[in-house]
């Protein structure tokens, strides 16, 4: 039987974020967040983003709940970016898609644990000016990984800047979404002939 040709058009970004590749002249340090910089990172995001949570006891939670949730990038032991994900089970998928999850302070219960399969990963906020920014090619490689690579991305930018690095990134807003709600769809998703690799 011969082989049928696929009628999806696979729409590439400009700054796709599967295709970002660490920089050989980064100046920053890219990793994990931890419970110890749980205040400084908070105070890093106070007032750089509307509605965007300072609450210390919930991101400790947080970080604790799964540690893949948020990374820091650091200049000279300093927090210059942050990117939060939540990584969402399927019942915290289908709350976002209905637009009763509450972003500002999520149920545990909607969300994986450590070494969970995630259904989703929600972009929770990312503040990476200037310079910075170049943190976030680390984190698309982190999210390379066979666990991450197929999971599509959801997040709401609530700021010009914001929308235009989501579009930039390869986002587009999600049809029917009344909350602005944008989603990524990861590359591989976007070939369905491509062969998973194991």
């Amino acid at each position: 039987m011969g082989k049928i040709k696929s009628q999806v058009k696979i729409k590439i970004a400009k700054h796709d974020f599967d295709f970002l590749q660490p920089s050989n002249s980064i100046d920053t340090v890219v990793r994990k967040a931890i419970e110890g910089d749980v205040f400084e990172a908070c105070a890093f995001c106070n007032g750089k983003i509307p509605g965007i949570t300072s609450d210390n006891y919930l991101i400790n939670n947080i970080i604790k709940h799964n540690t893949d949730n948020i990374f820091i990038f650091l200049k000279n032991n300093v927090i210059v970016g942050v990117y939060a994900m939540l990584m969402l089970n399927p019942l915290g998928l289908e709350r976002l898609l209905l637009g009763e999850f509450n972003t500002k302070n999520p149920e545990f219960l909607c969300l994986t644990k450590t070494n969970e399969i995630p259904a989703a990963i929600y972009v929770w906020s990312y503040i990476a000016p200037g310079k910075a920014a170049n943190g976030i090619r680390n984190v698309s490689q982190f999210l390379q990984q066979k666990k991450y690579r197929n999971i599509n991305f959801f997040a709401r930018p609530v700021t010009p800047a914001g929308i235009q690095i989501s579009k930039n990134l390869g986002y587009e807003p999600l049809e029917n979404s009344s909350n602005g709600l944008f989603r990524y769809v990861r590359l591989i998703n976007r070939e369905p002939n491509m062969q998973r690799a194991a």
